[in-house]
């Protein structure tokens, strides 16, 4: 570690990470650079392989993690083995396929309209839940659980079978809250975001958010390193994972390759100060280089749970 590996002007507090045994790695702006959501059509961050292969050489457990739910988890991790990245399907977690865990622990026995793409109805189906049609909505058959989740576009039927049993009882999740999308490329408005923001103004109920940075997908997290909370780091280039890695009581390693820059990095206090701010995965990397050492006893990877297990 050399003394460019820090910011300058930052404190970090690097002990509980060098001595991390599991991490939840972003993908936009900390993996790859991209302006689509999921890494698509990006490139890899410098040190972002690199530091891939040293994670699993140690034995360490490994989460990627993003907050794109349009496709599901396999195709962001093909995605970005193309790219050059070790990314395994089984190590990779959406927040469609959180959200969709959570809805399947928490409403079993629901019929959900999903508004989105194969991101959010296949991880639905696959736990065995039924998808509403929202046409059935003109019918008065409404929907028990409404989800936003990404896609390119929204119907007239779509967003009023949402309303409607949002507006009957129905509980509104989204898989994100921020409006805007960062990916190191500039900035692009998260389009499923407003769609659950403008249901929730025509209804007077808020979404609940399923993806970063919610407790829902702390637990999830978590319980899927098989790690011990205060053993993890979550390493983002947002502020939204700094907030997962508190509801977790875990670690925050923030890189500035991404959504957050030196200015904004100068604001954050308190529990909203990360453990070490980096100027990118390559510098993290260095950090971590000279205390880790092969574990080939630790698993690399745990299945994600079955349906019915908690979120």
């Amino acid at each position: 570690m050399t003394d460019s590996t820090f910011l300058p002007g930052f404190t970090p507090k690097p002990e509980a990470v060098t001595a991390s045994r599991g991490w939840m790695l972003d993908v936009d702006g900390c993996l790859v650079s991209t302006s689509r959501a999921g890494g698509s059509g990006g490139l890899a961050m410098p040190g972002a392989t690199a530091l891939l292969e040293h994670l699993h050489g140690a034995g360490h457990s490994v989460v990627i993690c993003t907050n794109a739910s349009e496709r599901t988890p396999a195709h962001y991790a093909e995605h970005l083995r193309s790219l050059g990245l070790d990314a395994r399907d089984e190590d990779f977690i959406t927040a469609g396929s959180a959200a969709a865990e959570y809805i399947a622990h928490h409403h079993p026995t629901a019929t959900v309209l999903a508004l989105g793409a194969e991101g959010i109805t296949e991880p639905l189906t696959g736990l065995g839940l039924d998808l509403a049609e929202p046409q059935a909505a003109r019918d008065g058959q409404l929907a028990d659980v409404v989800l936003v989740g990404a896609q390119d576009s929204y119907t007239r039927d779509e967003l009023n079978a949402a309303c409607l049993a949002v507006d009957a009882g129905a509980p509104l999740y989204t898989t994100v809250a921020s409006p805007w999308f960062h990916g190191g490329r500039g900035k692009s408005v998260a389009l499923s975001s407003v769609v659950a923001h403008a249901i929730a103004w025509a209804t007077g109920v808020d979404p609940q958010v399923l993806g970063k940075p919610s407790p829902a997908l702390g637990e999830t997290l978590q319980r899927h390193l098989g790690v011990e909370a205060g053993a993890i780091t979550v390493v983002g280039d947002a502020t939204a994972e700094i907030d997962l890695a508190r509801a977790m009581g875990a670690n925050a390693a923030l890189v500035l390759s991404g959504a957050t820059d030196a200015a904004l990095l100068a604001t954050l206090d308190g529990e909203r100060r990360p453990d070490v701010a980096l100027a990118g995965v390559a510098d993290l990397l260095e950090l971590l280089s000279p205390h880790s050492s092969p574990r080939p006893e630790s698993p690399t990877s745990h299945p994600l749970p079955s349906e019915g297990a908690r979120p």
